[in-house]
Formats: C-alpha cells, structure tokens, sequence
C-alpha cells in the first residue's frame, strides 16, 4: 500500500479537518453511549494521530485514555495540544501492538483501518487486548459514502487508491465478526463538516485527504480548478457541505 506522507500530515492535519464543537460533542455523546455506563474506562484511541478525540475523551468523558500512533510527529502534536496532560501517548504498530492480554475496557479507531496493511490483524489486535465485554468503535468514512463525495469527483485520480484501501462497511462488520467480536453494528452519521463551499475548496486546496497526498501535481491542480468553477456556480449546494461517517461497534464476549 502507498503510504501518505504523515509527516507533511502532521504539520497541516488540524487546520485542513475541521471539527467544530457541535461535531465534536455529538461524536462525545455517541461514544459515550455506545460505551454505556460502566464505574471507570481505561480506553485506547489507536491511530490517535493529533489527539483530536483522545484528549476530550479524557477531559470532558473523564475516560482513562491512551493515544496511540506510528508517527512520531502526530504524536508530537498531540502532545502539544494536551495542556491537561491527562493522556498518555504511546508510539506503536497498530498490527504489533505492545500491550498485555485483557489490558483496556475500550478500543476507539478514527479513520484507521485504511492505512494499514492488514486490516483484520488490527481489529484481532484490538480484540487481544480488550477485557471481557470491551468495547470496540471504529469511524470512518465507508467507500460506499466516499466514492461521489467532492473530492472523489473533482480529483478522479483518487478514487482508484482509496477503492483499494478503503473498505466497505460490510467489510469492516465481517473484519469484526472474523476477529471475535459480537453485537457488531452500524450507524452512519450525515455530519455537517464546513461551514460553506469555499471552505471545503480552501480545504482541499490544502490536501485535507492523505489521498491528495499521493497524486502528482499536475492531477491535483486540474481537479483544484474543476472544483473551482462548481463552486463558483454552485456556492449554495449543500452536497459540498456534507461528509457521511460511519461508527461501527462491537463487543468482546
């Protein structure tokens, strides 16, 4: 699998994805139910990346949290940001991981499983080192919602990677399944993520999927400039405003 360059990620990941409040506390609430109640939550975010959803899963969930993740330079950031200093971070391979049997109460994924390389060793991973009726949450964007979404269309280039690496939410549901998890299902979410078009073109003009990363300049500016005219002619469509992300769940037994 080409892998996208995750340092260049690092530098530019919170500015060109963004999350407002209202998107983060209804992704809180969503987690938190699907957890349920429980007396305490040791909880790994594997692929934390910058920390965006460790540090308000310990700070606002008062979860017991554990950023993990294969870049160095995400962590860094994510270190950074934590001026709580209630998470730890971790550096780890999420197919390898260094933690004992039986060691969280909950696995939490972010957009994950479509950069690694063995998908099913990861959720088997995961299921190795939840406790007895843990709790494992993936969210992602399925390719089946990706696939027509605006930078698919306006940058064609990469629909061909991400229909390589990005699986289906039947795919994900059978990974867990495989892996030994139960009640396994999922809930998509039509999440408003920009405030307008020009916003979602500002975003993509900064390469906010790590697909844009990986197509060679020439691709990447003629589908900028595509982009650029729908939406000077289309500046109220709310298809440019929209992302489609998708939780599936599943707990160990």
């Amino acid at each position: 699998m080409r892998e996208a360059d995750y340092k260049w990620i690092s530098e530019e990941y919170d500015s060109v994805r963004p999350m407002s409040r209202g998107n983060l506390e209804c992704w809180m609430t969503l987690i938190s139910q699907r957890i349920g109640p429980r007396r305490s939550v040791e909880l790994l975010d594997l692929g934390c990346g910058t920390g965006r959803f460790s540090i308000p899963m310990a700070t606002r969930l008062r979860y017991t949290v554990v950023g993990a993740d294969s870049s160095e330079e995400m962590l860094q950031k994510a270190q950074e940001k934590d001026s709580s200093t209630k998470v730890k971070w971790d550096l780890q391979d999420a197919a390898h991981l260094s933690y004992p049997d039986h060691s969280f109460d909950v696995v939490f994924m972010s957009h994950l499983l479509h950069h690694v390389d063995e998908p099913l060793r990861v959720v088997g991973e995961c299921c190795r080192i939840l406790r007895a009726g843990g709790v494992i949450l993936n969210r992602y964007g399925a390719i089946e919602h990706i696939r027509d979404d605006p930078e698919h269309r306006f940058f064609p280039e990469i629909i061909g990677i991400d229909e390589v690496r990005t699986p289906t939410i039947g795919y994900v549901e059978d990974w867990f399944g495989v892996a030994g998890f139960k009640d396994v299902s999922s809930e998509t979410i039509a999440q408003r993520t920009f405030e307008s078009a020009d916003e979602r073109l500002e975003k993509a003009g900064l390469k906010c999927t790590s697909a844009l990363t990986l197509i060679d300049q020439s691709a990447f500016e003629k589908g900028l400039q595509t982009f650029q005219r729908y939406v000077s002619e289309n500046p109220d469509d709310s298809w440019l405003l929209i992302d489609r992300i998708t939780l599936t769940h599943g707990r160990k037994v």
